[in-house]
């Protein structure tokens, strides 16, 4: 065994618990910069600590329980990452809430977990007042002042940050456990509620520290020797990816910095960034500059990298990109090794301490070699995957059934192993004997300078259950919308015949959950409806 594969085994999992690795970090280096938001001054590892102590010896006086889940509804703030890690070190659960959410959105959050305290910025609190009624268990609200006000008090005790904070910085007496819940993470909600996803103290590490040993490999150093270096993140705090795969590691290891890009990447001496493709393609699509070199990162963790851009990517900004896959419920389960070249278009192969595999949608029989089938995941030790969907224990049993947790995508496997994300098994189309990415037709749409946005499913040509899939595209016009019969010849010029779309619909917008991802289900339920081209209709015949 490599180190790089072997590393969790010659650790004590008893150990991977925050709480107490930052306790370790303070006593060993209570002066060493830990983390910097935006135009702010660094926060050391002693100062984290005793923050996060005061909140957690607050919340203990306030009544919070071991277990208990506390929701945060926060931006990207420096106050974030100590009201995360206090709630930690009270030994309660952090359900951390998107910032878009409002409404009965918001109220499912706070409900299902059933939270008694809630943290949520200034800005905020307009949200909550037009909720207030349909919060039976919400108690007690924390208000940070991380924003313009922008509503009414809420109509229940609340106190500010400062006041919590009003309590000793010392460490609260409290048991920890490896096994204990640390997080809850909601998913976005395509098809359906936004689902909870409880991650433990275990998980979160593991995922923090695989990391840190993928990028300490991928540069030819031991992932004890990294504290020279900065995780820089320009993403959501209230999501798992600036959570565990830049926050911890840098607890682990380094120092970080949540802020915009470039510019401050270069003030801070960041070295190294996750990014996800959007954002790789933005950076790829600004005009070319001195700034492109212009500063110290090496390494970007990418999710996906953008493979058509992949090594032009890496020359002009002077970087080492790789690429990994997992979510929320999983942490990364795959990442390219570190040890080899990349392989384009792949999302690598399984990472130490999980085991992946292709099968069957519906039967979970095993599939040979390069057959798209859904991506499952085990475990090789306990406790790094969700130990739950909380308060959903038919929804857990569904995506653990046969004791895998089953992802709901459609990838394949090549004979080394390596893992290529194709779609979601729901959004895979089957037609006419030929299997359809709906998410490689959209890319190709999204290239026409009249399309804006799209969305591509599978829908019923005529009625009944026996009928076949035909292919639909969803657009929302950049400008005056693009002549359908001439989109369709454009559409043949650049995908295989069978991958063209017979219907062809023009919308306003895309229906799209708080944090913009499509809603197919919602168009796949609307189908073919009136305003919809049709190109057999139309008698526009696309050749073979």
């Amino acid at each position: 065994m490599s180190e790089w594969t072997d590393w969790y085994r010659r650790e004590d999992p008893t150990t991977w618990v925050l709480a107490r690795i930052l306790g370790e970090r303070a006593a060993e280096h209570p002066d060493r910069p830990y983390l910097r938001y935006g135009d702010g001054g660094w926060v050391s590892y002693g100062e984290m600590d005793a923050r996060a102590n005061r909140i957690a010896n607050g919340l203990l006086a306030r009544g919070v329980t071991h277990g208990e889940s506390v929701s945060v509804m926060l931006p990207n703030c420096e106050e974030f990452v100590g009201v995360w890690y206090g709630i930690l070190k009270a030994g309660a659960v952090m359900s951390s809430i998107n910032t878009a959410y409002k409404g009965d959105f918001l109220s499912w959050t706070i409900n299902l977990v059933e939270a008694r305290t809630l943290f949520i910025a200034e800005a905020f609190l307009d949200r909550l007042e037009f909720i207030r009624a349909e919060l039976p268990k919400l108690e007690r609200v924390v208000v940070v002042a991380a924003g313009e006000r922008s509503g009414p008090d809420p109509s229940l005790p609340w106190e500010t940050l400062e006041q919590l904070m009003d309590a000793p910085a010392s460490a609260p007496d409290v048991a920890y456990s490896w096994t204990d819940d640390a997080r809850i993470m909601f998913t976005s909600g395509t098809t359906g509620r936004s689902k909870g996803v409880i991650k433990q103290n275990a998980a979160d590490y593991f995922s923090a520290r695989g990391g840190l040993e993928l990028i300490a490999t991928l540069n030819g150093r031991s992932a004890s020797d990294m504290s020279g270096e900065t995780w820089f993140s320009c993403l959501p705090l209230f999501h798992s990816n600036a959570q565990v795969l830049c926050a911890y590691p840098a607890l682990l290891a380094g120092r970080f910095s949540g802020t915009r890009f470039w510019a401050q990447a270069k003030e801070m001496g960041a070295t190294m960034f996750n990014g996800i493709g959007a954002m790789l393609y933005f950076l790829w699509n600004q005009p070319p500059s001195d700034a492109d070199r212009d500063h110290s990162v090496h390494t970007v963790l990418a999710a996906p990298a953008p493979k058509d851009i992949f090594h032009e990517f890496q020359d002009r900004f002077g970087v080492r990109l790789t690429e990994g896959y997992g979510l929320t419920e999983t942490g990364v389960c795959t990442t390219m090794d570190p040890t080899r070249p990349p392989r384009l278009g792949s999302c690598g192969t399984a990472n130490p301490g999980y085991e992946v595999t292709i099968v069957e949608p519906g039967t979970d029989r095993p599939l040979p070699v390069n057959t798209p089938g859904e991506i499952v995941v085990d475990m090789k030790i306990p406790n790094i995957v969700m130990r739950a969907y909380y308060g959903m224990p038919e929804k857990t049993a569904e995506d653990f059934r046969n004791l895998k947790l089953h992802t709901g995508d459609l990838g394949r496997m090549d004979a080394d192993g390596y893992v290529y994300f194709m779609d979601r098994v729901k959004d895979y189309i089957r037609r006419r004997g030929e299997n359809v990415s709906s998410m490689e037709v959209e890319r190709q749409i999204a290239g026409h300078p009249a399309v804006k946005e799209c969305a591509v499913i599978g829908v019923k040509a005529d009625e009944g259950a026996s009928s076949e899939d035909e292919i639909m595209v969803v657009l929302v016009a950049d400008g005056d919308a693009p002549d359908p019969a001439g989109l369709t010849h454009w559409m043949a010029e650049r995908m295989p015949y069978f991958m063209v779309p017979r219907y062809i619909r023009v919308v306003p917008s895309l229906p799209k959950t708080p944090t913009e991802r499509v809603q197919k289900v919602k168009l796949r339920e609307e189908g073919v409806t009136p305003d919809t081209w049709d190109r057999d209709a139309a008698g526009v015949v696309v050749s073979r």
